[in-house]
């Protein structure tokens, strides 16, 4: 058995897969240098496989260089492992407490001939320092999960998990088991079996690295994909897409349209229109109701769907919005700019609200309150759309029939 899980091989097998792991990560960071995460990784496997590499030549290389030095660098390079994972979450990297680590090392195996003569003190050292710093790891991951929730961030914390428990059980077991060393090898079953899980471990978390990077880069070009340039909201494919799911529950379907926005655009050109149409997506996104769906429907128009919400709660947020907007001032350069907006609402009844149909009340809801004369609101509810007697002139039997009674709503 001891045969089996020979140490030496095993330490050059763990070198071969940090070593690619390590140059696969810094091809990545040469790649996308904003990447710090990828540097971190790239150096701390790079350090970690110089002392795997030290480790495998004992009784070839000098102790002091295959122990003293080959320890240090190992758990040195862990360390670095363990703080590109905080760089992976934006976090402070911290260098002095991982060199510290293999200081505390080199100065316990220099400063103690009794020590570094004793395979079982040393084993005990070199786990508690590789534990803790793994078990700060575990923690750090599964801490990420909450703001990112990657699907291997669970896995990858179980499996740095299982690293630093086995790492910590070689400290009973020095005890319980002495190894005896015996050469370049040792003479315990237990510690090549061990050696050999903790390098399984240890390689499937390198591969777990590569996976929750690509899951980042996935999320991020989905969440680009849904995302409008300008104003950092939803685009129309992504809402239309989210209010399929909302529209069986109910709710009221907010399109927004900024009144006289080509006149924006001639008086104060399109660095002036955009910076209304950033401010004003600002400042909506500053009046919605928590988990709300907002974005940019095209052009100058905004669409968000209110739900778990009465006909009158409705009512009256969009006219606070309306409201509030009309009293907002949009700065760019040394001018001041002022819009309001007209916007249409649409009812949607639970259970059984046709997401064309809504859409299309909402849209000609919309134009009753431009032909209105704008910068007002018109609700209407959720008939059949032949039942609104919706014309261009938003004849007065729609603000009858579907509009709230208010002296600010005319049709």
């Amino acid at each position: 058995m001891a045969s089996l899980f020979y140490v030496p091989t095993l330490m050059l097998c763990l070198l071969a897969g940090w070593v690619i792991i390590g140059s696969l990560t810094l091809i990545g960071w040469r790649r996308e240098r904003t990447r710090l995460e990828l540097w971190v990784w790239s150096l701390g496997f790079s350090i970690g496989a110089v002392g795997v590499l030290l480790l495998a030549l004992r009784g070839i290389a000098p102790a002091l260089w295959s122990i003293g030095f080959g320890n240090a660098l190992v758990s040195i390079g862990v360390g670095y492992v363990w703080q590109g994972f905080r760089a992976f979450d934006g976090r402070r990297v911290f260098h002095v407490p991982v060199v510290m680590t293999g200081v505390l090392w080199m100065a316990a195996y220099l400063g103690s001939p009794a020590f570094a003569a004793d395979i079982n003190a040393r084993i005990v050292l070199s786990s508690l320092l590789l534990g803790i710093q793994l078990g700060w790891l575990t923690y750090d991951i599964w801490s990420g999960y909450r703001q990112e929730p990657l699907p291997t961030r669970p896995v990858l914390a179980v499996l740095i998990g299982i690293y630093a428990l086995l790492n910590l059980c070689r400290v009973p077991l020095s005890f319980i088991f002495p190894v005896q060393e015996m050469g370049s090898t040792t003479g315990s079953i237990w510690y090549g079996l061990l050696t050999f899980l903790l390098h399984i471990v240890s390689l499937l978390s390198g591969i777990g690295i590569f996976s929750l990077s690509r899951e980042r880069v996935m999320l991020q070009y989905k969440i680009a994909s849904e995302t409008d340039a300008l104003t950092g909201i939803l685009n129309r494919r992504a809402f239309m897409k989210r209010l399929e799911h909302e529209l069986p529950r109910g709710g009221f379907l907010v399109l927004m349209d900024v009144d006289h926005f080509k006149k924006i655009n001639d008086t104060f050109g399109h660095m002036g229109g955009d910076t209304v149409l950033a401010g004003l997506t600002s400042h909506v996104r500053s009046q919605l109701p928590p988990d709300t769906n907002f974005c940019r429907f095209g052009g100058e128009e905004f669409a968000l769907f209110l739900k778990d919400c009465s006909r009158q709660t409705a009512w009256e947020f969009c006219e606070n919005l309306r409201l509030s907007l009309e009293q907002t001032v949009f700065r760019w350069q040394d001018k001041t700019i002022r819009a309001t907006v007209s916007i249409g609402v649409r009812r949607a009844a639970s259970g059984g609200a046709d997401m064309e149909a809504v859409v299309l009340g909402a849209d000609r809801a919309l134009y009753a309150a431009k032909n209105a004369g704008r910068n007002r609101v018109v609700l209407c509810d959720d008939r059949p759309l032949d039942d609104m007697h919706l014309d261009n002139q938003a004849s007065s039997s729609f603000v009858a029939d579907v509009a709230l009674e208010t002296d600010k709503h005319v049709a």
